[in-house]
């Protein structure tokens, strides 16, 4: 196990009737809030209506800056952060999924930067200041409630990448399992996979030859979400099931499962950024479609960790005893694949409604996150055959 800091300072409000709390929280840090959202869920569920009137009768000043899309848009989060500098907010409030939160961690950090706001998300410059943001989760899948990351497209050059400070970690993290309930289940199951994905990358990646307990994390939580998504596939409205994704959400990308593991890198991240960047495709989506295939191509040299993923998460020891690694492996893969099919995710990137995708772009965009995140190993050539497979 390797050296490593690990820092969460957000603080979790976790459960039902829990957004009373909304007021207090927010007035330790200030008074004059940017309430950042999405389009119209928020308000077609009644939650809108529950942020502004908790807020109004704390006596917060609340402005509003809506529109968030999935996939967060670089000159949205540019005018959002304008509006905040200019109307001297003093803290940032985002109620929605992790595309509102990584938007409205973008504000806060670019109302107190001056330059241009892809400096901090093209690593020309790094966040120095931020305000204070507190999130109510309403999609858990990226963990940007409890993390320091944020990313964005920029729609200029097609290019969709992160930025990272400890500025930016939310203050306060309120996750009411309830809010959950009405995502339809197409969605759930994006997020559900978002979520198995980043608990994976470093699982996989891993060369570190004993690290129990951040695997037994891994695959502790990883058996969790799959069981929780087949509760939440028979009842929409299973609490525990609703529950169990949402915490899941909220520590598989929080530092915490990665924390000392030698060689832990994320590449489908890096080939998946490129589809939703160039394509908007869900990124939940677009990691289903391009797990398994990776997982093909990188069988012979990750083989001991597939057949642990087999043995300890999809509990098939033994039906791949006495097997040759390979086959076992093979078998282990079409195993996880059945299951993502089953979940009601793409399993091609035809199937999540691209035609003809422009794979030397592709391959470009992945080149240049194999260098902002130093995932070495990869060739062109190996870039376009995993994204050729995904066809």
């Amino acid at each position: 196990m390797k050296n490593f800091e690990f820092y969460s300072p957000t603080r979790v409000i976790f459960g039902k009737d829990i957004l009373s709390q909304l007021g207090t929280s927010i007035k330790q840090y200030g008074q004059k809030v940017l309430l950042v959202y999405g389009k119209q869920s928020i308000k077609t569920t009644g939650l809108y209506e529950t942020v502004t009137a908790l807020c109004r009768d704390a006596g917060i000043t609340l402005l509003e800056y809506s529109g968030v899309e999935p996939n967060p848009k670089l000159p949205h989060a540019e005018a959002g952060a304008k509006m905040a500098a200019e109307a001297n907010i003093e803290v940032i409030l985002a109620v929605g999924g992790g595309s509102v939160i990584d938007e409205a961690k973008a504000i806060a950090a670019g109302a107190c930067y001056k330059g241009s706001l892809w400096d901090l998300y093209s690593q020309k410059a790094s966040i120095k200041q931020a305000l204070p943001v507190i999130a109510i989760q309403t999609l858990p899948a990226t963990s940007s409630e409890t993390n320091q990351v944020s990313v964005l497209t920029n729609p200029e050059t097609l290019e969709k990448f992160g930025a990272r400070s400890p500025h930016i970690v939310p203050r306060t993290a309120f996750l009411d399992p309830s809010l959950t309930f009405s995502i339809p289940l197409q969605y759930t199951a994006y997020a559900s996979f978002d979520i198995m994905s980043h608990l994976l990358e470093g699982y996989f990646t891993s060369t570190d030859p004993f690290a129990p307990v951040q695997d037994g994390f891994v695959e502790g939580m990883v058996k969790a979400v799959m069981k929780s998504f087949k509760k939440v596939q028979s009842n929409p409205q299973d609490w525990d099931g609703r529950a169990s994704i949402m915490w899941a959400g909220a520590l598989a990308w929080n530092g915490l499962c990665n924390a000392g593991v030698e060689g832990a890198v994320i590449p489908n991240h890096m080939l998946e950024h490129p589809l939703s960047a160039l394509y908007d495709v869900a990124h939940g989506a677009g990691l289903a479609i391009l797990f398994p295939l990776w997982l093909r191509y990188k069988k012979e040299a990750i083989m001991p960790r597939i057949l642990q993923f087999g043995r300890n998460i999809l509990e098939m020891g033994d039906e791949i005893k006495g097997l040759s690694d390979s086959v076992a492996c093979d078998t282990v893969i079409n195993r996880f694949d059945e299951f993502i099919r089953s979940m009601g995710c793409p399993s091609s990137i035809t199937e999540a409604g691209i035609e003809n995708p422009d794979i030397p772009e592709l391959v470009r965009q992945a080149r240049t996150l194999c260098g902002l995140w130093g995932i070495d190993g990869y060739t062109d050539a190996d870039l376009e055959t995993i994204y050729r497979m995904a066809l």
